[in-house]
């Protein structure tokens, strides 16, 4: 099945307890199909490497509320060393009001995180990808962006069926970071820490309009409340990295 996601598409995140998140996935399951790529259970890595200003312009763009606000990253999915060549997306993540909008292209990560030297890409590219990466080049010397942030979670994702092509569930769960050894290369040396306690579990629902009945009877029936989080701050939080302003009581 294709699945078909519109160019704009809404995220609503739930802070929930490990044991309420396998309840509502087993509940999901009789409704939705596991994602094909992590298997029968729709299980795999998600490690993401986050770039930002020296001042975390893209923190404080999200704590302020700001409408609209970009973040750039280099995501790689599964556990597997990590070398010059390993596959992985380069991404632009923009929040447009309630909107969301992703827009990324796969490259190795070589070349992923040499964005100061992207003019032999820039020539290769096809028309979309060049679109992207002429946006990330801008970012990226227009900030003086700069890895800030490594994050890292296991993930079961959970996809809709042929009527709901473009929904998707996700349970993140052994939520890491470090702020250090901002590398996603292998070397032994990385040690990563926890921003929320392993007791805790960050559910997303993404969907391209609006959310199916069921979808909204699940979630009810388990006392799931939305909760306004960002993997991203909340790792910054913890490492105590961004303590030179007052945080807004409400995000």
């Amino acid at each position: 099945m294709i699945r078909i996601r519109s160019e704009q598409r809404y995220e609503l995140k739930y802070l929930v307890r490990h044991d309420q998140a396998a309840e509502v996935a087993d509940s999901l399951a009789r409704y939705m199909l596991p994602d094909e790529h992590g298997g029968n259970r729709g299980q795999y890595r998600v490690t993401s490497l986050y770039y930002d200003t020296v001042d975390h312009k893209a923190y404080w763009d999200k704590i302020d509320g700001h409408r609209n606000r970009r973040k750039l990253r280099v995501r790689i999915y599964g556990d597997q060393a990590v070398t010059t060549e390993t596959r992985c997306f380069l991404e632009i993540k923009h929040r447009l009001d309630r909107a969301l909008q992703k827009r990324r292209v796969v490259l190795p990560y070589g070349a992923a995180v040499a964005m100061d030297q992207m003019d032999d890409l820039l020539d290769a590219a096809s028309d979309e990808d060049r679109s992207v990466l002429e946006e990330v080049e801008y970012l990226y010397r227009a900030l003086r962006l700069q890895p800030t942030c490594v994050v890292s979670y296991q993930r079961r994702a959970l996809e809709g069926r042929e009527y709901e092509p473009g929904l998707r569930v996700t349970f993140d769960t052994d939520l890491k970071y470090r702020i250090h050894e901002l590398t996603l290369f292998a070397n032994g040396q990385a040690t990563d820490h926890y921003f929320l306690s392993p007791d805790w579990c960050i559910m997303e629902v993404k969907i391209n309009h609006r959310a199916p009945y069921w979808l909204t009877e699940v979630i009810g029936m388990h006392q799931c409340v939305v909760r306004r989080i960002s993997k991203y701050c909340a790792a910054l939080e913890h490492s105590r990295v961004v303590l030179g302003r007052q945080i807004h009581p409400n995000l």
